[in-house]
């Protein structure tokens, strides 16, 4: 019996026979797989995990990935072929009528397929009930994200080692994820940024053969995965002619992010957390320039379960980790954006990610 399967179970709000996570060929893998059958290696495309209400999990898996399953917190039945991948399908979902589904993750030709498979069964969406129970994370999960924390903190300290004048935001994109994997990552979390100068206007911007010089400030947002657990920070740095313009940005961003963090608790409502961050930013002469969320939910996915923006309603728990990143962005000049990894706590919240941040360590020699 799996605790995660039950604790799904329990998020639901209508009766459920059994629950189906599906994944299709990469990069259509549902995440919720992984995470209810305690997954940490193997790609089990065209696999399937069934869940039950009373914490049964069944782990339909190609023989590919036989060795992986063993490891699974599932009865693993192994198929050879798609006649009997269908049949494990018909045979474990034998008797449901009410099935539940993820509708975010799973693709038009599985839903036809188990559809086909189930004709007398009544299908609904699960995913609120998938993204509440993957948000408080277990002790198993926390150390892993730690972890990836751990590693994209220290390669964030040495970054300063690798900005040179002339170099490209190719080569320093390359060298963060080339340095996290060597320190024991497993690989990034999301395609490295790396914006410098006037890019860093660009929240997502793709590095490019764009070379540094003096006057450029450098943004990197980037992470890692650990077990496949993610971490995300982002870290900028002044240029080496640092301006009072420059210094103005940073400090105004470094301090909202200071302020949003120390009233992180549980019981605070996600969007007051934001409203302080994004209050500080606009009461200066940078107003309206924070233009996305101050952050997200951080998981077996870089961005899962909830977010710090000013329409969301999650009531904070113990066990929950996001992202603070409050930025300040001015095309035509450029930006700053800073970014840490935050677990809520029982009385309040600590931060997972611990690279430098303050703006005397941010200048480049």
């Amino acid at each position: 019996m799996s605790e995660r399967v039950k604790k799904i179970f329990s998020n639901l709000t209508r009766e459920c026979d059994a629950l189906v996570l599906m994944n299709g060929q990469e990069p259509m893998l549902d995440s919720s797989l992984f995470y209810a059958c305690n997954l940490d290696s193997g790609l089990f495309e065209d696999c399937a995990a069934v869940l039950l209400p009373d914490g049964q999990a069944f782990l339909i898996t190609s023989q590919l990935e036989e060795s992986a399953a063993k490891k699974a917190e599932a009865e693993v039945i192994v198929y050879r072929d798609a006649q009997e991948r269908a049949e494990a399908l018909k045979n474990v979902l034998k008797g449901a009528q009410q099935i539940g589904v993820n509708s975010r993750s799973i693709s038009h030709f599985s839903m036809q397929h188990l559809t086909k498979l189930k004709e007398d069964s009544e299908f609904f969406d699960v995913g609120t009930a998938l993204a509440k129970a993957r948000m408080l994370k277990d002790a198993a999960e926390l150390e892993k994200i730690q972890r990836a924390c751990d590693i994209a903190s220290e390669v964030a300290d040495i970054i300063p080692t690798m900005i040179t004048d002339g170099v490209t935001e190719y080569e320093v994109a390359a060298e963060i994820g080339y340095q996290m994997q060597k320190k024991g990552a497993s690989a990034t979390s999301f395609d490295t940024i790396a914006a410098f100068g006037q890019a860093a206007a660009e929240p997502h911007h793709t590095p490019t053969d764009y070379r540094l010089q003096k006057t450029d400030m450098s943004l990197f947002d980037f992470g890692c995965r650990v077990s496949r657990y993610c971490s995300d920070i982002t870290r900028t740095f002044s240029p080496r002619e640092m301006s009072a313009k420059y210094t103005k940005v940073y400090e105004t961003v470094l301090e909202a992010q200071r302020r949003a963090i120390a009233a992180i608790r549980p019981g605070v409502i996600s969007a007051e957390i934001d409203k302080i961050a994004r209050d500080y930013i606009d009461a200066g002469e940078f107003k309206g320039r924070m233009i996305h969320s101050l952050g997200h939910g951080v998981g077996l996915d870089v961005h899962e379960g909830g977010s710090f923006s000013p329409r969301s309603q999650i009531v904070l728990e113990e066990n929950m980790v996001m992202t603070v990143e409050p930025g300040i962005y001015l095309p035509g000049w450029g930006g700053v954006r800073i970014e840490d990894d935050v677990l809520v706590t029982k009385n309040g919240c600590r931060l997972l990610t611990h690279a430098k941040k303050d703006l005397a360590e941010m200048k480049i020699d």
